[in-house]
């Protein structure tokens, strides 16, 4: 179970005492540990407000970063500059159920007015009783944790009732079952109130001095006051420490007085008026997290942040990528045909080869192909270990329908989900943004089966779903310092010798510089890089030649074929059938402040195909984090995502 404590002190804190605030925070967590590890969450108040810094990093860890370490000696210092009475809470998280991943779930919980601390696992009674049909799937990475929905509910029935929080808390905790260890602050009616209906916490309280402070193990309680300075000059410590079942204890912000409450038995004794302060805040980290990434520059025509690699603005705050973009000029469909028509059979054999992924422009393409230009292609398939189910099914569903013959080739696919495993691990040791399509460096061998193949089925060309300059992405060789220009979405072979070069040798240095990617993999790696930029391919790109037409190939392939969206990608189906794209976008995100869709939603902007303000919009559903999608990513290759996902949002972010 997870660890709480806290701490009064019943007076305004001198400066020298600072030291010996953040010296006893960090032996409260060390203490907290053996109770849970997973998160580390502390809320400091002062003057009616409440400031929360909480991470999904291991506790030990988290005191020693750099973050926490300026939020809280910023936080105390300015408690003592404006003599403002201390009082923190804080968690060591064990975590039991609600992802440590969505940033809500994990404590102190923050509402309106209340500020709070759970342990235990709550159900509300009314769950409780539920068919085992229709109860929550409690492993679902959107879940919110009990902890969560407990304290959304007690605000709702402290904002919708006259009573004060205390009262309603009072009565709320007779509605559950389970077991439970709370600590929680309310800043409007200005007290903090811990409460158990187990025992699993036991709080120290000295009339003198007017100190408190609680735990959830009286040996954690007792080992904090012995190294504490706080507590030097009060005697009989150990009898004064009380352990807390059915029912409160309560103290009040102005005077650090103490009132206990039967859980149970609440009556008019209490004296539970309080002055009510309308003039309380909140405010967490995420909320400075988030007004980081809203305060990115960003381009004024794009969506782009000045976190993109060699990004720059001029006096409108236009980027040079939109200063420098041109609007792709595609062949025409009579060159397309002029084409098509060389090689057309017109004895129903095969005359051409068709890539299809599942994805919607490779299966947009087949029928484009099949039906418009009465082509009687050969689809084919790279399964590298990462195709999605739904691409698989989607494209079952093209080939049946259009009598499509459908080879697929499969790598040795055990080996190459270890090899994607040996990537992220190594990128780990040494994470650099230049280095992350290492990822996908595998896939790559699919341009070298597309050649095989043409070879073996004696037909002359092979048509690949793409060429729209809508997925170029120049910050994939910008984050390895490499500038190159990238028009009408050039073949990769097709790049500068110069960029080659340069590649070969920055890859090679960083490869060198972590010998973690000298591994298995390392062949791999290198001969996707032989395969995409020194082999030439002439691949016929279809969408060179005809319009990328979002809104008709969506229409065209759901109403004529049932082809199948994958919801956890929302609106936006690009990349769809790429396992290993929510994991990437995941880290580009988490560190640049932008992703793929960023990237992508600024080309249909530069196009004129939506507006700024809609790329804002999907941008924030786009970049929304795909939990199953990660998750199922993670059983495929064979790694504990809760491990790599906390080392990612360790690392430093470049915003």
């Amino acid at each position: 179970m997870c660890g709480i404590f806290g701490f009064s002190l019943g007076k305004s804190l001198s400066f020298e005492e600072i030291i010996d605030v953040e010296n006893d925070i960090k032996n409260f967590v060390n203490l907290s540990l053996v109770r849970g590890s997973d998160t580390f969450g502390i809320s400091v108040n002062y003057d009616n407000k409440s400031f929360v810094y909480k991470t999904n990093t291991n506790p030990r860890k988290a005191i020693k970063e750099t973050a926490y370490r300026k939020f809280i000696n910023m936080k105390l210092s300015d408690a003592s500059k404006n003599n403002s009475f201390l009082n923190y809470f804080g968690q060591t998280r064990l975590v039991t159920n609600g992802t440590k991943f969505l940033y809500k779930n994990n404590q102190p919980i923050t509402q309106k007015r209340i500020t709070g601390l759970h342990n235990g696992i709550i159900f509300f009674n009314e769950e409780h009783k539920l068919n085992n049909s229709e109860k929550q799937n409690y492993e679902s990475f959107d879940m919110k944790s009990d902890s969560l929905n407990f304290f959304e509910k007690l605000e709702k029935n402290i904002e919708n009732s006259k009573l004060s929080s205390v009262e309603c808390f009072v009565k709320f905790v007779n509605e559950i079952d389970g077991n439970f260890s709370i600590a929680f602050s309310d800043l409007k009616d200005q007290i903090i109130l811990i409460s158990s209906n187990c025992g699993s916490l036991f709080y120290f309280y000295d009339i003198k001095s007017k100190i408190f402070a609680y735990a959830s193990e009286k040996k954690i309680l007792l080992d904090f006051i012995s190294k504490s300075n706080f507590f030097q000059k009060i005697t009989s410590k150990e009898n004064n420490i009380n352990q807390i079942v059915n029912k409160s204890v309560l103290i009040k912000y102005t005077n650090n007085e103490l009132i206990e409450i039967d859980n149970f038995n609440l009556n008019n004794n209490y004296n539970l008026s309080f002055k009510e302060n309308k003039s309380y805040e909140i405010i967490t980290d995420n909320q400075e997290n988030l007004q980081r990434l809203q305060n990115l520059k960003k381009c004024t025509k794009c969506v782009l942040p000045e976190t993109y690699p060699f990004i720059s603005f001029n006096d409108e705050g236009v980027c040079n990528y939109c200063q420098n973009y041109k609007k792709q000029q595609f062949l025409g469909e009579d060159k397309l045909e002029d084409f098509l028509s060389f090689y057309r059979k017109n004895d129903s054999s095969n005359d051409c080869l068709m890539g299809l992924s599942g994805g919607r422009d490779s299966s947009y393409g087949l029928h484009i192909l099949k039906t418009k230009f009465k082509m009687n292609p050969i689809a084919f398939t790279y399964d590298w270990g990462l195709t999605t189910d739904i691409s698989r099914l989607n494209a079952s569903i093209m080939c049946g329908k259009l009598g499509v013959e459908h080879i697929i080739r499969s790598a040795d696919i055990e080996k190459k989900r270890r090899y994607v495993r040996q990537n992220i691990y190594a990128w780990l040791k040494d994470p650099h943004l230049g280095m992350l399509p290492i990822v996908q460096a595998g896939d790559k061998n699919f341009m070298e089966f597309g050649r095989t193949l043409c070879k073996e089925l004696n037909v002359k060309f092979c048509v690949q779903a793409t060429g729209y300059q809508l997925e170029q992405r120049e910050f994939f060789l910008g984050f390895a310092g490499i500038y190159q220009e990238l028009k009408d979405n050039q073949r990769m072979s097709s790049y500068s010798f110069s960029t080659k070069l340069k590649m070969f040798l920055w890859y090679s240095y960083r490869t060198l510089k972590n010998p973690s990617y000298i591994n298995s993999a390392l062949f791999d790696n290198f001969n996707g890089y032989i395969s995409s930029f020194i082999k030439k391919e002439n691949f016929l790109h279809l969408f060179k030649y005809i319009k990328w037409d979002e809104k008709k190939m969506s229409e065209v392939l759901e109403n004529e074929y049932g082809w199948i969206s994958d919801k956890s990608y929302g609106k936006n189906q690009w990349r769809m059938g790429d396992g290993q794209t929510a994991f990437n976008n995941f880290v580009y995100y988490q560190l640049a402040g932008f992703s793929e869709y960023d990237n992508f939603r600024s080309n249909q902007i530069r196009e004129g195909l939506i507006t700024r303000q809609e790329a804002i919009k999907f941008c924030n559903q786009d970049n929304n984090i795909r939990f199953e999608t990660l998750k199922n990513f993670s059983e495929i290759i064979g790694f504990n995502l809760d491990e790599v996902l906390t080392k990612i949002s360790s690392i430093p972010k470049i915003y």
